[in-house]
This record gives C-alpha cells, sequence and structure tokens, in this order.
C-alpha cells in the first residue's frame, strides 16, 4: 500500500503524534509499503526535505491572521491532486480543524482518508459548535475512519453525529526492542556516562509546557526534596511547541539556581537516544493535565519502570492502579508524596510494578501489534 501521512508538526519540531506516526511508518516500510509525510512548513524549513529515508514534504499555512487555513487547504489540494496517482490512503495524525480537511482532498484525489484523534479533549473540542465548528463537523463526515488512540477518546467520538460504525480504537505502541528494561550493570553505566548522580532517580520526559504541567512538578519536587536528600528528579526534553514557552523554561531554570536545588533537578537537552534515560531512573513521573496516550508512560512501562502519574486520557487504559502503575492527583503535593513514597520505601515493590507494567506493554500495546492493526484497518478502507 502506498500512504501519505499527515502531521501539522513535524520533526525537528517535537511532536507526540509525528513521533507515533514515523514509528508506524518505519513498521510498514518494513513489511514493503511505501510511505512518505506531508506537513507544515514553518519557518526556516525546507519545502522538500527526507526524514529516516521518508520523503517528507511541506505546505505553506498561509498568510494573514484570519483563516489562515484555506491558504493550507488549498496548498495541499495542489498536492493532493498532482501526486492523486502515488498514493492509495490520506492518513492524518491529528483531527483538529485544519486537519479535517484529508477527507474531501481523499476524495477528490481518489484516495480513501482516516484520522486519529490525538488529544482528548483538544482535536474535537467546539465540533458542530459556531460556523468553523460546524464546518469541522461537516469535513469530518467526509471522512472513511475515525482512529481513537484511547476509550475516553472513543466516548468523545461516540458523542458526536458521525458514523458510529467509522470509529475504530488502536492504541499508541512503542517499540519493545528499543525500550527494554537493562541489566543492573548496564544501568549504572548509563547513570555514569550522562553525568547523572547517584541515588534514586525520578525521571519526566516531555515538553516544558503548561499543558504538561512541568512547574507543577518541579516546585513541588521543590518543596519535598530536602526529605528525600538521596533523591533527585531529572527532566529531559523540548520547550513546548515552536519554543513557545521559553519564558516557563527560564523561569524554572532561575528557580533551581535560586534555591541551590541543581543537584535535585535537573534538565536536560532533548535527545534521540532517550531510552538511556529510561535506563538510569527508578521512577517515571508524568504531572500533565491532558493527554491522548502519553507515549512517554509507554516507553517508560516498556522499559520497566513504575511509573507515577496524573489520571489523564490514555494513562488510564495503560495502567492498573497499584499492580502497573499509581495514580497521584495533580491538585494535591500531599497525594504525590504519599504515592512516591509508596513506591521509593520498598525496592522490592517498584522492581514487582516495573516487571508487570513491562508484562503489560509487551502483551498489549507492543508497536508490532498495534502496527498490525493498522495493516488490517488500510486493508479493510481499500476494499470499500
Amino acid at each position: 500500500m502506498k500512504i501519505l501521512m499527515y502531521s501539522t508538526y513535524f520533526p525537528p519540531q517535537y511532536s507526540g503524534a509525528a513521533k507515533q506516526g514515523i514509528a508506524l511508518a518505519k513498521y510498514l516500510r518494513d513489511k514493503g509499503h511505501h510511505i512518505e509525510f506531508l506537513t507544515v512548513k514553518w519557518p526556516g524549513l525546507p519545502a522538500k526535505d527526507t526524514f529516516d529515508g521518508f520523503p517528507v514534504h511541506r505546505v505553506e499555512m498561509g498568510r494573514g491572521r484570519r483563516h489562515k487555513e484555506f491558504g493550507l487547504w488549498w496548498d495541499l489540494l495542489k498536492f493532493a491532486l498532482k501526486r492523486r496517482r502515488d498514493f492509495d490512503i490520506f492518513h492524518s495524525h491529528g483531527a483538529y480543524y485544519t486537519n479535517s480537511i484529508v477527507g474531501p482532498l481523499a476524495k477528490i484525489s481518489g484516495m480513501k482518508s482516516l484520522v486519529k484523534v490525538s488529544l482528548a479533549d483538544n482535536d474535537l473540542h467546539g465540533v458542530g459548535q459556531g460556523a468553523s465548528g460546524r464546518l469541522h463537523a461537516f469535513l469530518l463526515s467526509m471522512i472513511d475512519r475515525y482512529v481513537s488512540i484511547s476509550s475516553e477518546i472513543t466516548l468523545e467520538l461516540r458523542r458526536l453525529s458521525l458514523d458510529q460504525e467509522k470509529i475504530m480504537e488502536i492504541p499508541n505502541g512503542v517499540d519493545i526492542r528499543r525500550f527494554s528494561p537493562p541489566a543492573s550493570e548496564e544501568k549504572n553505566r548509563l547513570r555514569a556516562e550522562l553525568g547523572l548522580p547517584r541515588g534514586l532517580m525520578l525521571l519526566y520526559v516531555g515538553g516544558i509546557s503548561q499543558r504538561k504541567n512541568v512547574e507543577w512538578l518541579v516546585k513541588t519536587w521543590a518543596e519535598i526534596c530536602a526529605k528525600h536528600p538521596d533523591a533527585f528528579l531529572t527532566l529531559v526534553g523540548p520547550v513546548g511547541q515552536q519554543g513557545r514557552e521559553e519564558k516557563l523554561y527560564q523561569s524554572l531554570t532561575d528557580f533551581v539556581t535560586a534555591h541551590a536545588l541543581e543537584k535535585q533537578i535537573v534538565f536536560r537537552e532533548p535527545t534521540p537516544d532517550i531510552e538511556r534515560y529510561y535506563q538510569t531512573a527508578d521512577i517515571f513521573v508524568l504531572p500533565s493535565k491532558n493527554e491522548g496516550m502519553p507515549n512517554v508512560v509507554l516507553e517508560a512501562m516498556a522499559c520497566g519502570l513504575p511509573c507515577l502519574v496524573n489520571r489523564v486520557s490514555g494513562a488510564t487504559d495503560l495502567i492498573r492502579d497499584r499492580e502497573t502503575g499509581l495514580f497521584f492527583d495533580a491538585d494535591s503535593v500531599e497525594d504525590f508524596l504519599c504515592k512516591f513514597q509508596h513506591l521509593s520505601v520498598d525496592p522490592e515493590k517498584m522492581l514487582e510494578v516495573g516487571k508487570s507494567a513491562r508484562a503489560n506493554i509487551e502483551q498489549r500495546f507492543s508497536l508490532d501489534i498495534v502496527a498490525e492493526r493498522y495493516v488490517e484497518l488500510y486493508e479493510q478502507v481499500m476494499a470499500e
């Protein structure tokens, strides 16, 4: 099959949706399918590029302050018509208003279409409300399949006036060969290699942004780290989307410096070898306010880490509380501290939860399993 994947953000921008798309594309390519990526041309990026061997095409977002989407849609239409004989399926990673144009574009170009809803209470927010919301609903109605990545998102889709038979729930997946538990001696070696302190390591991976609730995590840890002098928090990730949250990042690093917490709170730049950080950590933490199905929790669980997670969409599909991880209330410092202590005081418990987490990923969320479900879905759509 020949698949055109669309994502608003794509490397070098950080995007969890694009990350999943690339992982899926690699699996499909290994099985003999052809994949190309289509994305928005942000300033400083070329119109044509390659990434991990995949052709990447970038189109302009549009000009002006209002209704820039029409310029984007026009460029997407021109691309789809020009390349209409080269693709079977138009697959959007995201079901936002601007993404939903893939439905009519696919029909005009003789392709099949599907959209993956990537974030709960976000992609579909406002569908049917106001002029743009009604247009969003109309465009969605022209799409051949809607992919939900979590039970909460499935409920969102079910509440809309869409063809219910077109809704499919396929979770995000993770490469369990790349993300795997380290041997004990490997963990110590990696810790030294990365220049990280000794002691109990709590790890956060993801964007430094308001949605991810990183400020809460840093300042909460600053409150309680004195009670745990042998523990430290490491944060690895980029500064928001398009660097829009640089002020937040600067304020947090200034806060750490002002309170002399450099040994208890460590910031690190994003890295393509992020599995090395998972494999050096003892506990993973995600305080995020909203998710679709967090890639970072999949990766941490695959590496055998017990996870402390705020109860958000997708995470509730991944974690069985106190068995494969623990939920905490991000509005309560006391609850976070209680759950952290529950794990940290008992190394055997951490090991047990981490092993259960890894087993759960192997059984249900391995990329091989998830990607095969997409292959089946593509074949089903193509047969109609």
